[in-house]
């Protein structure tokens, strides 16, 4: 879950505390040090779409990262440049601790080991982190604008993550397409999107706050990614989710990756 907008719900402003959500979320249990099965899934997909030679590789941008870098792990060994986007200046203050190799940083070397292990690279995890610090910049977003990077802007991308952001930000389906396709405007032509984020989610919780989701399901997802000019080239579900439910809501999983017509 990340924070891509809270333009209309300033809860999120007020209330989301980042190093919570991350020891909520993905601290590693110490004794094991094992990666949950849900961010297993999601690397391999991540990992099999950058591998396969259709996603070009030049720059990334990924929208709504929350505080963590955990999504954009599998794709340092792939592109050149990765933009790190959210809409909370707080949450990119906490990926800016770890860029900094800051003491107070959260921990994300189990996550980095897994990678580099799935990827049978020759790269050590403390070799992937420098190069994951070389290659990343941070820029606020908003999904809800037609540019959602105002002011600022990028050149067109070869590809665009985003993962179980729009649910955070959107309220009804009309808002879900229509951010779906102001992030889609930030693709080139040819270029690729890679969505991925629960289905029939309600809430999730961090302290003493609950944060309500849209409930999607994958007729309307499909639908979403058509309407927002993209062709969907592959689609993967996964059920084995095992947040405690009076954390997190939901059952499954999903990974789409389209095509930019």
């Amino acid at each position: 879950m990340a924070i891509v907008s809270s333009s209309e719900d300033p809860v999120y402003d007020n209330n989301f505390d980042a190093k919570k959500y991350l020891d909520m979320f993905y601290r590693i249990d110490p004794k094991t040090r094992q990666v949950d099965k849900e961010s297993d899934f999601l690397f391999t997909f991540l990992n099999d779409a950058f591998s396969s030679g259709r996603v070009k590789h030049k720059s990334l941008i990924e929208i709504g990262a929350g505080p963590s870098i955990h999504h954009i792990l599998p794709a340092c060994e792939y592109f050149e440049k990765i933009y790190i986007t959210d809409y909370l200046q707080s949450n990119l203050q906490e990926i800016e601790k770890w860029l900094r190799d800051s003491s107070d940083a959260f921990d994300w070397s189990p996550y980095i080991r897994y990678v580099c292990i799935l990827q049978n690279t020759r790269t050590t995890p403390e070799e992937s982190a420098e190069k994951i610090r070389r290659k990343v910049s941070l820029m606020k977003c908003d999904v809800t604008k037609t540019n959602p990077l105002h002011p600022n802007s990028l050149p067109l991308t070869n590809c665009l993550l985003t993962v179980a952001c729009l649910t955070s930000a959107c309220k009804s389906f009309k808002e879900f397409k229509t951010a779906l396709k102001n992030i889609v405007s930030l693709i080139k032509p040819g270029g690729h999107l890679i969505l991925s984020d629960y289905f029939k989610a309600i809430y999730y919780v961090v302290g003493e706050t609950k944060f309500p989701l849209l409930s999607l399901n994958e007729d309307f997802v499909k639908e979403a990614v058509s309407e927002s000019g993209c062709e969907t080239e592959q689609f993967k579900t996964f059920t084995e989710i095992r947040k405690p439910e009076d954390l997190f809501e939901s059952k499954e999983v999903f990974c789409l990756l389209a095509r930019k017509l």
